[in-house]
């Protein structure tokens, strides 16, 4: 009887981790994901020009994705509701 509970506790625990995967995995940009666009030359160090550069294109997936919005973008720019909402993506992941 104890290893049937153990069993079913460990495919529990396996099926919640695994269902959380897919979710974290297609997160746009977690800090992860940021790290490795910022660090061009793989040295696994990011200088300045390296991490303007990520948050560059960070910034322009954003707003692409929120356009149309009027609660995250007005014009060519970020509200703060959007730009809240873009450092809590990054530090989702960090």
């Amino acid at each position: 009887m104890k290893k049937i509970h153990f069993a079913a506790a460990a495919l529990t625990a396996a099926l919640t981790a695994g269902a959380s995967l897919p979710a974290y995995a297609e997160d746009p940009y977690n800090f992860d994901k940021v790290f490795r666009m910022a660090d061009k030359n793989k040295d696994s160090m990011v200088t300045r020009e390296e991490f303007l550069g990520a948050m560059g294109e960070v910034y322009d997936m954003h707003m692409k994705a929120k356009k149309g919005d009027p609660k995250m973008v007005k014009g060519n720019a970020m509200t703060r509701d959007a730009m809240k909402d873009l450092i809590a993506e990054i530090y989702k992941g960090a």
